[in-house]
C-alpha cells in the first residue's frame, strides 16, 4: 500500500527541522522555545494529514475512494467497481524502498462504507487505522494514522461537502548521528461539520475543530488542547493557551494574529 509515501517522505524529512516546542504546567507554560514554534507544529500536522500525507484518506478525495488505498488494495480495488457499501481491508502491509536509502513497512487495516442514492454516492463512512515505520540516512521515523471520518455530500455533484470525525495523527523522528534534530508530534483533531469546496482546491470554508498537542524536541515538550476555526480563503484560525494564529491551509505556515 503506497499511502503516498513515495511522494510524501521527502517532504516529511524537511517538515521535521521546523518542529520544536515548549513544555505546559498546569497554570501556564514552562520556558522553552515558544508557542509561535508549537503552532507551526500542530499546522503542518494538520494540513500534511488532511492531505494524506502520512497514507489514509485526503480530504482531495472528496466524496469517493481514496485512489491511493484503492490502487494499492486489491480487495478495495475489486469491490470500488459496485461504487456502493463496504470496501473493507484488515489485512494491509506493504514494504517500501526508495533506492538503498529509505526502506518503510505500513501494515493496518482501511474500512468503508459508502452511502449511495440511486447508484450515485453521498457520502462514505472511514475507519481506517495505520503504522509506519521506517529508516533513512542516521535516521529512524514512525507513523500512526487513525481516521474516524463521516464524509457527506452537500450537492448533486458532491462538489460540497463535510467532513466530520476523528483524526489521530502521530509523526516521530529519531536522527541517531544528530539527536537534536530529533522529534515527537501527536496529534488528535475532532473535525465538527467542516465544509469542503472541491473547485476552490479543497478550501475548507467553515466549521471548527478542537486538538489535544503532545510533542517534544531537544528544546522542549508541550502537552497542549485548544480549537481551530475554518475561516475559508485557506485560512484557519487556531487558538492555544490565549494565543491566536492563522494557519496558512496551503502551506501550513502559521502567523501570530
Amino acid at each position: 500500500m503506497k499511502l503516498n509515501l513515495r511522494s510524501a517522505l521527502p517532504l516529511l524529512i524537511i517538515m521535521a527541522l521546523f518542529y520544536s516546542a515548549c513544555k505546559k504546567n498546569e497554570n501556564k507554560p514552562a520556558s522553552g522555545p515558544g508557542n509561535d514554534e508549537v503552532s507551526a507544529a500542530i499546522a503542518k500536522n494538520l494540513v500534511q494529514s488532511l492531505s494524506g500525507a502520512y497514507g489514509g484518506a485526503s480530504i482531495k478525495d472528496g466524496v469517493a475512494p481514496s485512489a491511493a488505498i484503492t490502487a494499492s488494495s486489491a480487495k478495495l480495488k475489486t469491490q470500488s467497481e459496485i461504487g456502493c457499501g463496504f470496501f473493507i481491508d484488515n489485512s494491509l502491509d506493504l514494504k517500501f524502498n526508495q533506492g538503498d536509502t529509505i526502506k518503510s513497512e505500513t501494515v493496518g487495516s482501511v474500512n468503508y462504507f459508502f452511502l449511495c442514492d440511486n447508484q450515485r454516492t453521498t457520502g462514505y463512512n472511514l475507519y481506517d487505522s495505520l503504522s509506519t515505520t521506517g529508516k533513512g540516512p542516521g535516521y529512524e521515523f514512525f507513523f500512526a494514522l487513525v481516521q474516524d471520518f463521516k464524509v457527506r455530500g452537500l450537492n448533486v455533484d458532491n462538489s460540497n461537502f463535510t467532513l466530520n470525525g476523528r483524526l489521530k495523527s502521530y509523526v516521530d523522528f529519531n536522527h541517531k548521528t544528530k539527536p537534536k534534530s530529533s522529534s515527537s508530534v501527536h496529534n488528535i483533531f475532532h473535525f465538527i461539520d467542516a465544509q469542503i469546496h472541491a473547485a476552490d482546491n479543497y478550501d475548507i470554508v467553515d466549521g471548527s475543530a478542537t486538538f489535544e498537542s503532545i510533542g517534544e524536541t531537544s528544546t522542549g515538550a508541550w502537552d497542549y488542547s485548544g480549537t481551530i476555526k475554518f475561516l475559508g480563503n485557506h485560512k484557519a484560525k487556531l487558538t492555544f493557551l490565549s494565543k491566536v494564529y492563522l494557519i496558512d491551509l496551503l502551506t501550513g505556515s502559521v502567523t501570530p494574529a
